[in-house]
């Protein structure tokens, strides 16, 4: 008799663990209440490998268990399920075993393949039927709203890729052409490869076709046409996986809020304790090159912490989701508050020393690295080779926004 999962909605307990670690167990109450409480074992290690920020009290330790909570997961794990139309299919995908809307259901049907080295099993023995016949599934996990998979080369069909089923786990995130935006691939194409020749930490990536892969659930059909953009996965390593968590978890807040539950300052302020005062910088530079290159997207889940080796230190993880907004909404901002401001254009030197006393970084340092950045972008932008991959007229808007964010960057090398 095979042994199959019980349906994600049927669970109701999930053991927590980073990478084979048991750290807790969320439990599912009557009345869909939801309580996560750490594993004594853990609590005694004083909370390492760290599993996030915001579970660590300030004198060091874990933090009390978070109260349960009526239909909701803590922001941590909240933070961990995919948002809106990736959301919306992976619900269809899992259509019997996952009712709409619940997160617990979803992360029980999702929590093999979580971002970083979270996974949330059922806690529940396997069930025993006799005539199992299910169809292996997609359970994997990513945090956003854009249609993005992950996915694997298949190397025993030619090298195509395709996206695991079962227990398969991905090393590429593939993010699919929007039929909103025209060159979305291209564009962040473009802007992954500015960000590493101004000497950031970027994920490999590179443009492929559609038709390079094979097997994808309908489910995940996305009805566009155009390359597809594939990062290898910098929370993926040879068969490891590397923690990570966003500045949303980080600030324990929930994914509706990633736009409005914190300003730039606090995450420089965070990297500045909790890594150190030039990681706090490193942000500012690529602070900088978002304001200068129109990015309006840059909210708290696109900003992470990386935890390497033994888990207990964090680092600024690589750069990802950087693309140019302005060529599709002109009148995009910020998608945070620098210095009290979210337009572009308001960027002056008072806006950059705002930041810089509340974020409690040094204000010259601040000031000349924005513009020995908008310098170094001035430079490279317009010579580089990946440019040209970017539709013409969505090149033209980046060009422009260039130019006119140039000088106003440059400008606090004045201050």
């Amino acid at each position: 008799m095979a042994e199959t999962p019980r349906p994600a909605r049927d669970i109701s307990a999930l053991t927590i663990s980073l990478n084979g670690l048991p750290v807790g167990t969320i439990v599912r109450t009557p009345g869909d209440f939801n309580a996560f409480n750490f594993d004594a074992g853990y609590r005694a290690t004083g909370g390492f490998p760290v599993l996030s920020l915001s579970f660590r009290a300030a004198s060091g330790g874990l933090r009390r268990d978070p109260k349960p909570l009526a239909g909701a997961l803590p922001p941590f794990f909240a933070n961990l399920l995919p948002e809106d139309r990736l959301r919306d299919a992976m619900e269809r995908h899992h259509a019997g075993a996952v009712r709409p809307g619940n997160d617990f259901d979803l992360l029980a049907a999702l929590g093999a393949d979580l971002p970083g080295a979270v996974r949330a099993l059922p806690a529940e023995a396997m069930v025993r039927d006799p005539v199992a016949t299910a169809r292996p599934r997609a359970r994997f996990s990513l945090a956003g709203v854009q249609m993005k998979l992950s996915v694997m080369k298949n190397t025993g069909k030619g090298g195509g890729l395709t996206v695991p089923l079962g227990d398969g786990e991905g090393e590429y995130i593939a993010k699919f052409p929007s039929t909103a935006f025209p060159g979305v691939s291209e564009n962040e194409y473009a802007n992954l490869a500015l960000a590493r020749r101004l000497g950031m930490e970027v994920p490999d990536c590179e443009l492929v076709e559609q038709a390079d892969f094979e097997g994808i659930p309908e489910d995940f059909n996305t009805l566009s046409e155009g390359r597809v953009l594939l990062v290898k996965r910098f929370d993926r390593a040879d068969g490891h996986r590397i923690h990570i968590e966003d500045f949303a978890q980080v600030f324990g807040i929930y994914p509706n809020r990633k736009y409005d539950g914190a300003a730039y300052h606090d995450i420089a302020a965070a990297l500045g304790m909790a890594v150190s005062p030039e990681a706090g910088l490193e942000f500012v530079r690529r602070l900088t090159m978002m304001a200068l290159t129109g990015n309006g997207d840059m909210h708290l889940k696109n900003w992470s912490l990386i935890y390497r080796g033994e888990g207990k230190s964090p680092e600024l993880a690589p750069v990802y989701d950087v693309l140019s907004t302005v060529p599709y909404l002109p009148a995009d901002r910020l998608a945070l508050s620098l210095g009290g401001e979210r337009s572009f254009r308001a960027l002056s030197v008072e806006r950059w020393k705002s930041f810089a006393n509340r974020a409690r970084l040094p204000e010259p340092a601040v000031l000349r690295t924005v513009a020995e950045m908008a310098e170094q972008i001035n430079d490279c932008w317009w010579t580089l080779p990946e440019r040209a991959a970017i539709p013409e007229r969505v090149r033209r808007r980046i060009d422009a926004h260039v130019e006119a964010m140039t000088p106003i960057l440059q400008g606090c090398a004045r201050r």
